[in-house]
């Protein structure tokens, strides 16, 4: 203790106020590079020293700047790809909605043409058995 005390008389007030500013603002060299220390919370700022907080500080924040910026770009492409793909599966609705339209078309003449040929067709015999059937099942 009394050799810090007689170098703090050598170098007098400015100097422990140099030492002091410069220890706040750049850290203590050798301490700082012990790993860890740089996470203890009340002596952070004397041994990792404020400059390399503040550059701390700012790389976190330009790296949450990338992610924010890289995951709206993320969801941008989402949103354009989830577009086109609602684009897609509305024409195929709409063919489905034709062929569908087309395919009732088809089955209501089919039924018209159906019930003609029932409405045609008087033989009274067509559900009796005829003698070339009984003919044929004999062979």
């Amino acid at each position: 203790m009394t050799a810090l005390y007689s170098i703090a008389r050598l170098i007098g007030v400015t100097g422990c106020a140099v030492l002091a500013l410069l220890a706040y603002y750049e850290g203590i060299p050798g301490i700082r590079d012990i790993p860890g220390t740089a996470h203890i919370p009340i002596v952070r700022d004397f041994i990792a020293g404020r400059v390399e907080k503040v550059a701390a500080e700012r790389v976190a924040a330009a790296t949450a700047d990338l992610v924010a910026r890289s995951e709206l770009i993320a969801a941008r492409s989402r949103a354009a790809e989830l577009e086109r793909q609602i684009d897609i599966n509305k024409k195929l609705a709409e063919s489905a909605a034709r062929q569908a339209q087309a395919a009732r078309i088809d089955a209501d003449r089919a039924r018209e043409e159906l019930e003609n040929k029932i409405a045609n067709d008087r033989d009274p015999d067509i559900s009796r058995w005829r003698q070339r059937d009984l003919d044929r099942l004999r062979e």
